[in-house]
């Protein structure tokens, strides 16, 4: 099994799939088979002239192609951990309502005392 990854990222967000694959490609083959994939989406789509599509558009659709058309298959995670990445992770009240209970955890584990 091999996995990959693909997304995209911006000033403001980002979001990013894992992916895997029993054949193991190189970034060519991998970059090419994502340029295939997302030239089968688009056309599909009705697109008017002068119409603006970044990747964050067709992302999503991307990889559920890969898994329906390239043999991927989505990554199952045994565990996660993401969190709102603005907050002060030693001060409980930053970002107070934007918190999670994972966030919350970590700033309660990184106030106590620690043994060497």
């Amino acid at each position: 099994m091999h996995i990959y990854e693909l997304g995209y990222h911006s000033y403001e967000e980002s979001q990013y799939t894992q992916l895997y694959h029993e054949k193991k490609f190189n970034q060519n083959e991998f970059e090419k088979i994502i340029c295939q994939a997302a030239a089968n989406i688009l056309k599909g789509y009705k697109i008017r002239k002068g119409e603006r599509i970044s990747f964050q558009d067709i992302n999503f659709s991307v990889a559920e192609e890969l898994i329906k058309n390239f043999g991927f298959k989505k990554v199952n995670f045994a565990a996660t951990f993401n969190v709102f990445g603005w907050a002060n992770i030693l001060d409980e009240k930053d970002w107070e309502h934007d918190r999670d209970e994972q966030l919350n955890l970590l700033t309660k584990s990184l106030r106590k005392p620690r043994q060497n």
